[in-house]
C-alpha cells in the first residue's frame, strides 16, 4: 500500500536533497563557484582599483533601500536602469532554471537506470517521489545561490576595508543599474523570491516529465530540451519587451505565465505594475503549477517505470491530456 502524499514528499526530499550534496561532482563545482565569489574582488581591485589602506566603511556598499516607493522616488529609471535590470534579473532566473532542470532531469534518469524508482513506488505515490525531488532541487539551488550571495558580499565588505572596491559601483552605473539595487529591501527580496520559486515549480515540472520518458542519461539532452526552450522562450521575450516599454505589453507579459516569471517582478521593481498585476501574475502561474501537476499524475504512474525508446514530448503531453480527462 503507497502512502498519502505529503509524508511521501518529506521522505523523497530528504533522500534527495541529502544525494545532492553527498555528489562529489556537485560539492566541488559549489566549492569552485565559492571560491570564485571570494576571490573575484579582491582580484578585480588588484588590477583596476588602487589601495586605501581603511578607507571608506565597508556598510555604505550596502545601502539600504526599504521600499518600492523609495526606490521610484530616489533611483534613475531610464532605459540603461531599465534594461540592466531585465537583463540581470532575467539571466539569473534562466541559467538557475537551466541548471535546476538538469539536476531534476539526472536526478529521475539516473533512479530509473538504477531501478531504484521501482523500489520507491511500492511505497510512495510517482507524484508524491516526483514533487519530493523538485522540492529538493529548488532548495539546493536556494542555498547555492543564497551561499552564492553570502560569500560575495562577505568579500565586498572585507575588500573593502583594505582596498578601493568603487570599480563595482562604476561597472555597474555604465551597465544603468545602481549599487544600491545589490541590496533592497525586504519587500523586494519577497517579490523576487516568490517569483522566483514560482518559475522554477513551472520549469522543473515540465521538466521532470519529460524525464519521466527517459530510460537512460543518453536521453538527458533531448528530455532537456523542452523545458530549456521554454525557459528561453520567456527569457527572450522579457528582453525584447522590456526594451520595448509600454503598459499594453507591460501588462501582457507580466500575466502571461513563462513570460510573467522573467518580467513581472521586474516591471513590479521598476513601477510599471502594481500589486495587483503583480499578485493576479502569481495567481496564474500558481494555477499554472497545480494544473501541470494534476495532468501528469496519471503520466508519472505509467512513464516512472517505463524501459524502452525515448517518448517525443508530444506523446508525453498527449498521454498528459488522456490523464487530465
Amino acid at each position: 500500500m503507497r502512502k498519502g502524499g505529503l509524508k511521501g514528499i518529506i521522505k523523497v526530499f530528504n533522500f534527495t536533497l541529502m544525494q545532492f550534496f553527498k555528489n562529489k561532482s556537485n560539492n566541488i563545482m559549489m566549492i569552485v563557484m565559492f571560491l570564485i565569489a571570494a576571490l573575484i574582488v579582491p582580484i578585480a581591485s588588484v588590477l583596476l582599483g588602487e589601495s586605501i589602506s581603511g578607507a571608506g566603511n565597508p556598510t555604505e556598499i550596502f545601502s539600504y533601500i526599504s521600499s518600492v516607493e523609495e526606490y521610484i522616488a530616489n533611483g534613475p529609471n531610464d532605459y540603461d536602469t531599465r534594461y540592466g535590470v531585465q537583463y540581470g534579473y532575467s539571466t539569473l532566473l534562466m541559467m538557475l532554471s537551466i541548471f535546476a532542470s538538469s539536476y531534476i532531469i539526472r536526478a529521475i534518469i539516473e533512479e530509473k537506470s538504477s531501478k531504484l524508482v521501482e523500489t520507491l513506488m511500492v511505497s510512495i505515490r510517482s507524484e508524491a517521489m516526483i514533487f519530493g525531488k523538485i522540492i529538493a532541487v529548488m532548495v539546493y539551488m536556494l542555498i547555492f545561490v543564497f551561499g552564492m550571495g553570502a560569500v560575495f558580499a562577505a568579500s565586498v565588505a572585507v575588500t573593502g576595508v583594505f582596498r578601493d572596491t568603487s570599480f563595482i559601483n562604476d561597472a555597474l552605473e555604465n551597465m544603468g543599474i545602481s549599487m544600491s539595487l545589490l541590496n533592497l529591501g525586504p519587500e523586494i527580496i519577497l517579490v523576487v523570491l516568490v517569483s522566483m520559486i514560482l518559475a522554477f515549480l513551472i520549469f522543473i515540472q515540465l521538466s521532470a516529465l519529460m524525464a519521466s520518458g527517459c530510460s537512460n542519461m543518453e536521453d538527458a539532452g533531448a528530455a532537456n530540451s523542452v523545458g530549456m526552450m521554454t525557459i528561453l522562450l520567456g527569457y527572450m521575450t522579457s528582453i525584447i519587451t522590456g526594451s520595448i516599454g509600454g503598459s499594453g505589453v507591460t501588462i501582457l507579459t507580466s500575466l502571461i505565465p513563462v513570460f510573467s516569471a522573467f518580467s513581472a517582478p521586474v516591471n513590479f521593481v521598476l513601477g510599471d505594475i502594481g500589486w495587483g498585476i503583480l499578485l493576479a501574475s502569481w495567481v496564474l502561474e500558481l494555477i499554472c503549477v497545480l494544473v501541470i501537476f494534476k495532468v501528469s499524475g496519471k503520466v508519472y504512474d505509467s512513464l516512472i517505470i517505463y524501459k524502452g525508446k525515448r517518448l517525443k514530448a508530444s506523446e508525453i503531453l498527449a498521454m498528459a491530456g488522456k490523464g487530465a480527462k
